[in-house]
C-alpha cells in the first residue's frame, strides 16, 4: 500500500469486554503503525457502557502502555458510526462538528479483544455499515471466540486437541466425578467466551474445583474443564484467507509453568521467544493444522492460532483461535511477523489491503 493516497481509517479500541483495558494497550501499538504508515487516524474509544466516543483518546492510549485503565469518557464527543448512503461516516448525534474525523472512512481497524468486539457481533454492525475492516468475518470470529463450540467443531473435523467437557449447571460434586473419571486433576477450568486468560484458573487438586468454578461463571454461565497438559506453549500468526500466510512460530515462557493474565499484562513475567525451534515434524502438523482449522471456521484477514506441543508424547494439539490478537508492544502476534521482516507499519499496512482485498 506504499506509495499510495493515505487512507482515513477508524481505529476502535477499549470495548464491554473484561479485557477492555488490553484493547486499550493494543490500540496505542495499533495507532502507532498506522501513523508512521501514513495513514490519517481517528481514534474511537467504546467505554464499558458500550458508549462509542471520540476526543482526545490518543493520550488515554498512551497511559494504557504502562498501566491497567478504563477509557474515561469525559470531554469526550458521543459518536455513532452510519451509512449515509454514499459513504460511512462518524457523526455526533448531539450535532456537534466533528471536523476531519467526519470525513468518509475508508477502513476500520478494530483492536476489540474479546465479546462485543472479537465475536462477530461488532464485524455484523460493521457489514451492515458498509465499510471495509480488518479481521474476520462475523461468523469465523463468533466461531473462533466461543471455545466450546470450536472445541466441538475441531472434534467433528478430526483436529487433535487436549481432551475436554462441558461442565453445563452440573454442580461441584457431579464435575469433581467427571473430572475423576475422564483425566484427572490437574485441570484447566475456563470460561467459554473470553481472553486473556481473563477467569482462567489451574486446578491442582479437588479442593481448588469450586472456587475455579465460581471464577469462571462470574464471567460466562458456559464452562469448559480441560485436562492439564505438560506441552510447550506454540503460537503461529496466519495472514489472509485459504489458505493464510504463516509467520514463524513462537514459544510462551511462563515463569512459574502458568501463563495467566498478571505474568501477560501485570508484572510481564512470561517470556516470549519468537522464533522459536520444534522439531520438524512437529512443525509440518502445525502448518497443516493451522490451515486445517483456519479453513474450517472461514477465517480471513489475521488470527494467531495457539498450540500445544505435549511433551511426553511430541504430539500439536490445537488450543484457540484468536481472531483479534493482542497487539501490545510485547504482544506475540507483531513480533511473530517482525521476525518474519515485517516491521510494525508494514503489518498494518498488509492488514488494511486485505480488509479493501475484500470489498
Amino acid at each position: 500500500m506504499k506509495g499510495t493516497s493515505k487512507l482515513h481509517v477508524l481505529l476502535l479500541a477499549g470495548g464491554r469486554s473484561a479485557e477492555h483495558p488490553i484493547s486499550l494497550r493494543s490500540g496505542a501499538t495499533v495507532l502507532d503503525g498506522l501513523v508512521k504508515a501514513g495513514h490519517r487516524v481517528t481514534p474511537v474509544g467504546i467505554t464499558r457502557e458500550g458508549l462509542w466516543v471520540h476526543g482526545n483518546l490518543a493520550a488515554q492510549l498512551e497511559k494504557a502502555r504502562t498501566g491497567i485503565i478504563d477509557l474515561d469518557p469525559a470531554g469526550m464527543t458521543p459518536v455513532a458510526l452510519v451509512w449515509t448512503g454514499s459513504a460511512t461516516r462518524l457523526i455526533a448525534p448531539g450535532g456537534e462538528n466533528l471536523g476531519s474525523a467526519g470525513d468518509p472512512i475508508d477502513v476500520v481497524f478494530p483492536i476489540l479483544h474479546g465479546p462485543n468486539g472479537e465475536d462477530g457481533t461488532l464485524q455484523g454492525l460493521l457489514e451492515l455499515a458498509r465499510v471495509p475492516y480488518v479481521g474476520a468475518g462475523p461468523t469465523a470470529s463468533a466461531i473462533a471466540m466461543d471455545k466450546l463450540a470450536m472445541k466441538m467443531l475441531c472434534d467433528a473435523a478430526a483436529i487433535p486437541q487436549v481432551e475436554f467437557f462441558s461442565a453445563g449447571s452440573d454442580d461441584d460434586s457431579a464435575i469433581d466425578a467427571r473430572v475423576c473419571s475422564s483425566f484427572g486433576y490437574p485441570c484447566y477450568v475456563k470460561p467459554a467466551n473470553l481472553g486473556s486468560s481473563v477467569g482462567v484458573t489451574r486446578v491442582r487438586e479437588a479442593s481448588g474445583l469450586a472456587p475455579a468454578l465460581a471464577e469462571a461463571r462470574r464471567h460466562d454461565s458456559r464452562v469448559i474443564v480441560e485436562r492439564g497438559c505438560d506441552a510447550r506453549e506454540i503460537e503461529i500468526g496466519i495472514l489472509g484467507s485459504k489458505p493464510g500466510e504463516l509467520s514463524p512460530v513462537g514459544e510462551i515462557l511462563p515463569a512459574d509453568g502458568i501463563y495467566d493474565f498478571d505474568s501477560k499484562y501485570v508484572d510481564a513475567s512470561a517470556g516470549l521467544r519468537a522464533p522459536t525451534e520444534i522439531p520438524a515434524a512437529a512443525l509440518e502438523d502445525l502448518h497443516r493444522i493451522a490451515h486445517q482449522a483456519w479453513e474450517m471456521i472461514g477465517g480471513r484477514g489475521m488470527a494467531r492460532i495457539d498450540f500445544f506441543l505435549e511433551k511426553s508424547t511430541g504430539r500439536v494439539l490445537l488450543n484457540e483461535i484468536n481472531t483479534i490478537p493482542g497487539f501490545t508492544a510485547i504482544s506475540m502476534y507483531p513480533r511473530l511477523w517482525n521476525a518474519a521482516g515485517l516491521t510494525l507499519d508494514e503489518l498494518v499496512d498488509r492488514l488494511l489491503e486485505l480488509a479493501l482485498e475484500r470489498r
